[in-house]
């Protein structure tokens, strides 16, 4: 019986400390700033005792209390006055210059900078504009003019619009909204699956809508995985 009730408790407090982070946001661990990371780190702490010590506590409360917290010292960084409450971001290379200072106030060597920069995909300082450290601990990197990849626009390349591609059948399930959204019926994905050899939307596993009107549908359990465009 006191392994049931063990079990019970485990499961209550997963779903306690699951939605005191879904209140606190999404965002992985290195997106957060240190604000939330701390709220985190308490939260789980928290949320622990019971399984610990094996007691009745308020971790329930806690859990909920710290969440909200957190959630409110997040509003508040929307304030103006309030725009830097975690840090300022700091720029450890100007106009392609080191800033000595600036790498020793958040405790980086240049040897680990370099390496941050290589995994940027920038082997040489020299390569670099700006590197700023954000709040969160990320390196955003400003190549200079020369270094950077040639898009489209700089060749005077015209592109055609690229939006997002529509799910209109997971799993062999239409996802009716989807359908709503792109001004279409079930009439016409019918057609469009029997066109591309499917009798039936069970047997799909995947069909999705770019944004040229392209279908592309993909078999349940098909040795071949290329899709059938329509």
């Amino acid at each position: 019986m006191s392994t049931l009730v063990y079990v019970i408790r485990c499961v209550l407090q997963l779903l306690v400390t699951w939605l005191g982070i879904r209140i606190i946001g999404k965002k992985s661990i290195a997106q957060m700033t240190g604000y939330e990371l701390s709220g985190i780190l308490l939260l789980s702490t928290v949320a622990a005792e019971p399984l610990v010590y094996k007691i009745a506590s308020n971790a329930a409360i806690g859990v909920v209390t710290l969440a909200v917290a957190t959630l409110l010292i997040g509003k508040l960084s929307l304030k103006d006055k309030f725009y830097n409450v975690d840090s300022k971001p700091s720029i450890v290379v100007a106009n392609g210059s080191l800033i000595k200072s600036e790498l020793k106030k958040n405790q980086m060597n240049v040897s680990f900078l370099l390496s941050l920069l290589r995994l940027k995909g920038y082997s040489k300082l020299s390569d670099v504009e700006f590197a700023i450290i954000e709040p969160n601990g990320n390196l955003s990197v400003i190549p200079k003019s020369q270094e950077r990849p040639v898009k489209p626009k700089d060749i005077r390349i015209s592109t055609p619009y690229e939006g997002l591609s529509l799910p209109l059948i997971v799993d062999g399930k239409v996802i009716q909204e989807n359908l709503v959204y792109a001004k279409l019926d079930r009439g016409w994905l019918t057609d469009q699956l029997a066109s591309a050899g499917f009798q039936e939307e069970k047997d799909v596993l995947l069909a999705e809508l770019d944004s040229q009107g392209n279908l592309s549908v993909f078999r349940e359990n098909e040795s071949d995985d290329s899709p059938k465009i329509v």
